[in-house]
């Protein structure tokens, strides 16, 4: 009897191969098509970049998922130039027109829209101020929201501000004359203050850091929330595999975004049931009446946003001060001096009477140039007509970008960029006469710019102010390259350990 070698199974799986073959062939084929027109044909072959990002989103999405997005791009416009091809279909810009012509509103055509690769709605699948990318949604938002930020509200709000500001001197002289030689990591106790305050400002009542002496859980759920939100942002750069890759990221990336939704979603229904005409966030919001105020499902959208955006932000930029202000020792003792020898009193360092000090508001202002808040990518996506940005016509369709620390750090833009100048903002200034202000938008531009802008600065007046007043601040060795660190949304700082010295008669 004749023995059978193969199956006749195994003959199928053999006249299979050929279909297997020209499958990998036919995508590789699709790839390499992709490639070629992406690198020569593509509408956006003529802009400057590495040729790799010209081809591949894979550069963006890794710089994203690293921490390395601001740095990169920076980097790669001080060698490309004012516009870079960041990836196949994204262009950023440091020229300071690139401003009005993607942020701003034009009458004249379509505006630069958000999209939801980058924007995605909350939790609860009802857009917030933030993630909003129709118009008249955002537009909506923002006038109800705007009461709470008006300058009535500050001004009613100055005395809760203050008496958080109090009590952290009082927790700060506590930990001076502790064990530690004066010794204080000052980032977290400026996120226990912004935090505190935001929390009493949202919810009607502070997280209890600085009663505690220590974050409140939730606190660290924001910040890893922030972090989970920029690498899933990354995956997004691979639509076609987004649901795949999806599915490889830890469950507990995931949890925290909406562990920190349905911690705000809880503590604004708290505050909801509240009888109170106390000056916060809510009663503003809720005294405007008709079928046009925010329902309780858009308040919970909105409140993890107000959360970051009302403390994180500015205890970044107040930490990131007090570094530099000790990097550049004359810079320190000049604004030591303009606050400490204009006011007699801590009873008379308020809003109204900081506002005057020019030198102040110079080192404000060149903190957030050197050391942006928000230090990159806020992308938007060209209209279908397509349309002119800095000069330069984009194919509708393109995604652009301004990264903050590409802009603030061009040599374009301004001279000497990498040193601390506060000068190159007071009136008169001739050797930085040539700076292009336009660059420096910290805030961002037109009407989506920072809804918060005066409580930012207020805070920062009102915390800067009372710090160099009560204390002579060092930095420690520990933390002399501070300033070296990760961006995922936000800044990823590490401690910021200072050497506190109460000044005597303060």
């Amino acid at each position: 009897m004749p023995v059978q070698l193969w199956s006749t199974t195994g003959e199928e799986s053999l006249r299979g191969i050929p279909l297997l073959y020209g499958g990998l062939a036919a995508i590789f084929g699709y790839y390499l098509y992709t490639i070629i027109y992406s690198a020569y044909f593509h509408p956006l072959a003529g802009f400057p970049g590495p040729k790799f990002r010209a081809v591949s989103r894979l550069p963006m999405a890794a710089s994203l998922a690293q921490g390395k997005f601001a740095h990169d791009a920076k980097a790669l416009h001080q060698k490309y130039g004012s516009i870079v091809r960041l990836a196949p279909n994204q262009l950023s810009f440091t020229n300071p027109a690139a401003w009005k012509d993607i942020y701003g509103h034009m009458n004249n055509r379509p505006s630069f829209q958000k999209d939801r690769t980058n924007y995605f709605v909350p939790i609860n699948g009802v857009d917030s101020i933030h993630s909003a990318c129709d118009d008249a949604v955002h537009a909506r938002h923002r006038r109800l929201l705007a009461h709470a930020f008006s300058e009535k509200a500050l001004r009613d709000q100055e005395s809760l501000m203050r008496s958080y500001i109090d009590l952290l001197i009082d927790k700060l002289h506590k930990e001076v004359q502790g064990p530690k030689d004066g010794k204080v990591d000052i980032v977290r106790w400026l996120n226990y203050t912004t935090f505190d305050l935001i929390g009493d400002l949202t919810f009607g009542e502070p997280f209890g850091c600085l009663d505690n002496s220590e974050y409140h859980p939730w606190v660290s759920i924001i910040f890893e929330s922030m972090r989970a939100a920029t690498i899933i942002v990354g995956t997004r750069q691979f639509p076609s595999f987004a649901a795949l890759i999806g599915r490889l990221i830890p469950s507990a990336v995931t949890q925290k975004m909406r562990d920190h939704f349905n911690l705000s979603k809880e503590r604004m229904d708290r505050r909801l049931a509240m009888k109170t005409d106390r000056p916060d966030f809510v009663t503003c919001m809720l005294a405007q009446k008709g079928e046009r105020s925010l329902a309780p499902e858009e308040l919970h959208s909105n409140s993890p946003i107000l959360i970051i955006g009302g403390s994180e932000t500015t205890a970044t930029a107040l930490s990131a001060c007090l570094y530099f202000l000790n990097k550049y020792p004359e810079v320190y003792q000049k604004l030591a001096a303009e606050v400490r020898t204009r006011f007699t009193s801590k009873d008379e360092l308020i809003v109204k009477n900081l506002v005057e000090l020019k030198y102040m508001t110079a080192v404000i202002e060149e903190t957030m140039r050197i050391y942006p808040p928000v230090p990159g990518y806020l992308p938007r996506v060209a209209p279908k007509e397509g349309a002119h940005v800095a000069g330069e016509w984009i194919p509708g369709g393109t995604q652009v970008t301004i990264v903050g620390l590409a802009m603030a750090h061009s040599p374009s833009n301004y001279k000497d960029p990498e040193s601390f100048v506060p000068e190159r903002w007071l009136e008169g200034d001739q050797i930085y006469a040539s700076d292009q202000k336009a660059a420096h938008m910290p805030f961002s531009y037109g009407p989506r710019n920072c809804i918060g802008k005066n409580l930012a600065w207020a805070e920062m007046r009102l915390l800067l102010a009372r710090l160099l007043w009560e204390f002579d601040i060092g930095i420690c060795e520990e933390s002399k390259n501070w300033e070296v660190q990760k961006t995922y949304m936000l800044w990823e700082k590490p401690p910021l350990i200072v050497k506190l010295t109460p000044r005597s008669g303060a």
